[in-house]
């Protein structure tokens, strides 16, 4: 073989090599687009985090079945991020030992074939490692597009659903409310004849007020409250309702333009005639309101469920 076709066969044969380990280093990207102007990161860290928010509670089973396939693809991202990071810290130790290598291949008598330099190898492993870092951010970012499709065009069912949901939770909250005054009023009268059989014949000392709150101690109601007034425990209760309403019921107008809620008119809100049919509405909304709030803590009714609830 002349000298020109040896050259050349040695060239070819470390060209090969080089495209082998070209291909070894990329052959984990998989169908992932290899293009840097392709593999950008399509959405900001805002955008991403906005787009991967999940509900608290319910779980709609396509929607969780995308979730899935998110959080597949955000493993597979922290996996190219670890590898990332292994392979700048093997190209950063590359220069050090590259040159041990050589120091050892010297101080051997430089016996054998120079020791290669690394760090050529060490860079290209990095930066297939950077690209498979940008392509599985793509991915991430491209089932996240998927899962915002799905609720775009999923959301008047899943606002019926969470509608739905939301009325169940009050009704529950409010049922437990109605029976507090009940479940107190049993306690009071637990209260009064532990008093009895421990005062009897004497009279008991009353030096409380058994319909506040806490008595009327002003202690324990600084502590829960936050005020030194006396609170009433029927107005503690209406508390507790109103806030189920308030949750059930307040947005902000951005909400509730997202939520094609058309609010109500009513003299709180602007000046309405007696005679105008909402403020008619208002009012028969309000005397409903305060109906069952009397109802809640008629004394007869709470014996009565007091009576209804002993052995």
């Amino acid at each position: 073989m002349k000298p020109n076709e040896s050259l050349e066969a040695a060239a070819a044969s470390a060209m090969r090599a080089d495209i082998a380990k070209t291909k070894l280093n990329l052959r984990s990207v998989g169908h992932l687009p290899l293009d840097r102007e392709t593999a950008v990161r399509e959405l900001t860290e805002e955008e991403r985090a906005l787009r991967d928010s999940r509900p608290k509670t319910r779980r709609w089973r396509a929607l969780e079945k995308l979730d899935q396939e998110v959080d597949r693809m955000k493993a597979r991202q922290e996996a190219a991020g670890a590898r990332q990071q292994e392979a700048e810290a093997a190209l950063n130790r590359a220069p050090e030992e590259d040159a041990r290598r050589l120091a050892d291949w010297l101080g051997g008598g430089e016996k054998g074939e120079r020791p290669p330099a690394e760090r050529y190898e060490r860079e290209r492993e990095r930066d297939a490692a950077r690209l498979l870092v940008e392509a599985a951010i793509v991915e991430v970012d491209r089932a996240l597009e998927r899962r915002l499709q799905h609720v775009e065009g999923n959301r008047a069912k899943m606002l019926a659903d969470a509608r739905r949901d939301v009325g169940e939770a009050r009704q529950r909250l409010q049922a437990h409310a109605e029976a507090l005054p009940a479940l107190r009023q049993a306690l009071l009268d637990s209260r009064e004849n532990l008093l009895w059989a421990a005062s009897f014949p004497e009279r008991v000392e009353g030096f409380v007020s058994p319909t506040a709150v806490a008595l009327g101690l002003v202690a324990p109601v600084k502590k829960a409250l936050g005020t030194n007034a006396r609170v009433e425990y029927a107005a503690l209760v209406q508390a507790l309702n109103e806030d189920a309403r308030a949750i059930a019921e307040a947005f902000s107008d951005a909400q509730k333009g997202q939520l094609g809620i058309a609010e109500p008119r009513s003299p709180e809100k602007e000046a309405l005639w007696d005679d105008d049919p909402d403020n008619v509405a208002w009012k028969r909304r309000e005397l409903e309101r305060a109906r069952q709030l009397a109802e809640w803590h008629d004394p007869e009714r709470l014996a009565a469920e007091v009576r209804d609830q002993r052995p």
